[in-house]
């Protein structure tokens, strides 16, 4: 009977494997077709990861524009729902939050997967519950005399730097004033890489984040997560594992001191509150087995220790970087702030917790930053069972993800969303815009946690720099900023400016 086929039997074989594999690749890109849900066509194996290649914000813009603002894009055979439609960003994200409580699976993160970011249902309630104290208000204020210090570091670089007219990298400067503030309120770990740039914390914060949407991991992770699953097993991680490994080890280290002292009074930061709230009993138990438990495990202390030091330094030192930059590219901005710091010192006498907190129009100046360089340019939700979303509907386990960069651009919502306009943000433009269209730190519950204080740092050290001097452009600054095609606001290159001293000095 073989023998009357006009191939070989092996060629037969080759070619129904060929058909399978083509048909594995394939058979998800009906999804959105059957849900009445437009989208751009995507290739096998890749799905649409290959357009990212112009980079990923470029993307989101085209097909957000084209597709009315709710799409669907395969990332490998992974299908992704966007959704920039405003209504459905509340829904999902505050009302929605039991059905949409999780972020996507996201293998290969090592000891942060035992973070808050990645963690799901009971056990991201618990942790909440346990590290929120830590950023409140009271605690913050605690912490504002190790802010202060670490700005007043700042300032005193660019005082060298404008006495002796030199042309500096602020991103240098900015990357070793967050990992000081990081380092001392997070974990009572006095760096002072303000004098030693390459102090090795900030050259290991530096090694993590220089990593390509293009890397191997990434894709895998992104694309085929089962296989993500898996490779795990062997040791694939996303993140560089060296730099991870010194800042894995820096906790412990940490750790081992405060145990140690146990004796001597406690410091007030974020490890101390977390190992505050060890519960023992979490330590040897399946994450299935604490749901109704309360406190913390000790490989979620380290896990969340370590993703905290590394992240809290990225995008703070990121935002800081470019809102200088903006303040130096728009003088009359600049103005206006230097204007509001004088007058808050005239009125108080000093620059202080309760001061800096008064600087509304340096507060809009950060928030138009943020809106231009979001510090994360998507986040995502998970479908945990069907449901209906403003008459559209969502089956379970979608990845439902919210093109932040795409809303934050749009020009229906932030006329000339090119420009820096700072404006945008007073009180009258805000009661006049959904609040959902400025996503910085994400929405609803699961919102950035450590965005009070993020923002009680960029105030600090820009008020105390804008006390003495203005940032002004040079030469070599290259106008407009370049953002890397990464998923965050990491910048490309540097960022060559200068300090004048402000005359008359104040």
């Amino acid at each position: 009977m073989l023998e009357l086929l006009p191939f070989s039997p092996t060629w037969v074989l080759v070619g129904l494997c060929a058909l399978f594999l083509y048909m594995y690749l394939v058979w998800p890109f009906s999804t959105f077709k059957k849900l009445g849900i437009p989208g751009p066509k995507p290739v096998p194996l890749f799905g649409h990861y290959l357009e990212y290649g112009k980079g990923i914000n470029i993307f989101d813009q085209e097909c957000y524009q084209k597709y009315n603002k709710i799409y669907g894009i395969f990332e490998g055979r992974q299908p992704i729902l966007m959704i920039g439609d405003l209504d459905i960003v509340k829904a999902i994200t505050v009302k929605g939050i039991n059905t949409f409580t999780n972020h996507r699976d996201m293998p290969g993160q090592g000891e942060g997967k035992h973070a808050l970011f990645f963690s799901k249902d009971e056990t991201w309630k618990r942790l909440r519950i346990a590290m929120s104290p830590a950023f409140s208000s009271g605690k913050l204020k605690q912490l504002t005399v190790h802010i202060e210090r670490c700005a007043e570091g700042f300032v005193s670089n660019l005082a060298e730097d404008a006495e002796h007219g030199k042309v500096f990298d602020v991103k240098e400067l900015c990357g070793a004033f967050s990992m000081d503030v990081i380092s001392s309120t997070a974990f009572g770990v006095e760096i002072d890489s303000l004098h030693n740039p390459d102090h090795p914390f900030v050259t290991n914060a530096k090694a993590i984040f220089d990593i390509s949407l293009f890397n191997i991991a990434f894709f895998i992770m992104f694309a085929f997560p089962q296989l993500g699953k898996f490779l795990e097993r062997f040791g694939m991680t996303v993140l560089p594992k060296k730099p991870m490994k010194f800042f894995s080890e820096a906790v412990d280290s940490v750790m081992d001191m405060r145990k140690s002292n146990s004796g001597d009074e406690k410091p007030v930061d974020f490890l101390q509150l977390m190992l505050k709230a060890h519960n023992e009993e979490l330590d040897n138990k399946a994450s299935g087995e604490v749901a109704k438990q309360a406190g913390v495990s000790i490989k979620e202390i380290k896990g969340n220790a370590v993703l905290f030091w590394v992240a809290g330094y990225d995008t703070t030192a990121n935002t800081l970087t470019l809102t200088a930059y903006n303040l130096a590219v728009d003088q009359e901005a600049q103005d206006r702030a230097v204007q509001e710091v004088d007058a808050i010192i005239a009125k108080r006498g000093k620059l202080d917790y309760e001061s800096v907190n008064e600087l509304t129009y340096l507060e809009m100046c950060i928030n138009e930053t943020l809106r231009m360089f979001p510090a994360s340019q998507r986040f995502d939700r998970v479908c945990k069972e069907d449901t209906e979303v403003n008459g559209l509907h969502i089956p379970e386990g979608t990845i439902v993800t919210f093109p932040v960069w795409a809303i934050h651009y749009d020009a229906d919502i932030w006329p000339e969303p090119e420009k820096f306009k700072p404006e945008r943000f007073s009180k009258k433009e805000k009661e006049s815009r959904d609040p959902y269209a400025f996503l910085p730190f994400g929405a609803g519950p699961r919102n950035c946690l450590g965005m009070r204080i993020a923002m009680l740092e960029l105030k600090f050290a820009l008020a105390k720099a804008l006390q003495k001097f203005r940032f002004v452009t040079c030469e070599k600054t290259e106008i407009p900023v370049r953002i890397k095609n990464t998923l965050g606001n990491q910048i490309e290159g540097e960022v060559w400016l200068k300090v004048e001293a402000r005359s008359p000095a104040v």
